[in-house]
């Protein structure tokens, strides 16, 4: 480059470096009687001057901040009052809390298709079309899934699950949803911290630190306890979850579902 060119440069560098300076400087400069009113780029790019004239990115850190508190506070779709076509999937554990689910349904005026697939997992779920093709049959505008008990122990779970629960999400679509962790009666390898990080946020119930009444087999919550463990879910949705529905306490007692499919273990 051309000296006259490297001079011309040096000039605005240093009319850029200057202005810079007065932008952070709190109060006018005087120059043999001269004020010179500071500039205000500076606050226009978000970053206020400190009390000792030093660059307070706080302000711009705060904007931003409060920016983002906006969103996290309507995130949360507004309470919908009305009839929902529900489908609940699952494993086993459906059999304790579809019932007690129905129940609410007939308060509330919702349909429920049941559709409990024994010694399911996500991989089952994730390597079949049995999701897509219930969506398509049945038609929910909401829908409720309780899988993971039998992914306990699995390992590296996140490599060898990912896939399979990203596919039934995608195939959840749009579909407001429900995600009811599994009722852990041990350490898993990492089931519950996968769901947590895939589904959307107030979709994923962690079922994992409630307490629990257990069956014979020491992991099934008995049926009483799976209907208390439905109502803790449901009072989640109507407070934290992210697309309540209108389910008003039915009382005590159970419900049948307006369909009800079962599928025998994976073979």
């Amino acid at each position: 480059m051309n000296k006259p060119y490297w001079g011309l440069w040096s000039l605005l560098l240093a009319a850029l470096a200057f202005f810079a300076f007065l932008s952070f400087w709190q109060e006018g400069i005087t120059v043999g009687g001269l004020e010179i009113k500071t500039a205000t780029f500076a606050r226009d790019l978000g970053i206020e001057p400190g009390d000792d004239g030093s660059a307070n990115t706080d302000s711009l850190k705060n904007k931003k901040r409060a920016s983002g508190k906006a969103q996290d506070e309507n995130w949360r779709a507004p309470m919908d009052t009305t009839a929902k076509n529900i489908l609940f999937i699952g494993d086993s554990m459906l059999e304790g809390l579809a019932p007690r689910l129905a129940k609410y349904c007939d308060k509330n005026g919702h349909t429920l298709v049941e559709v409990i697939w024994y010694s399911s997992s996500t991989l089952y779920w994730g390597q079949s079309d049995r999701l897509a093709n219930l969506i398509a049959k049945y038609k929910p505008n909401y829908i409720f899934v309780c899988l993971g008990a039998n992914e306990l122990y699995v390992p590296n779970i996140k490599h060898a699950r990912r896939p399979y629960l990203k596919k039934i999400l995608a195939e959840i679509g749009d579909i407001p949803y429900v995600w009811i962790g599994p009722p852990n009666w041990d350490e898993d390898t990492g089931i519950n911290d996968l769901l947590d990080q895939e589904t959307d946020k107030g979709c994923f119930y962690l079922s994992a630190h409630d307490q629990f009444e257990r069956s014979r087999d020491g992991a099934h919550p008995t049926r009483a306890s799976a209907h208390k463990w439905m109502d803790r879910v449901v009072k989640w949705i109507g407070t934290s979850g992210a697309h309540p529905i209108r389910l008003d306490d039915p009382g005590e007692g159970i419900g049948r579902a307006t369909h009800i499919i079962v599928y025998q273990p994976p073979t």
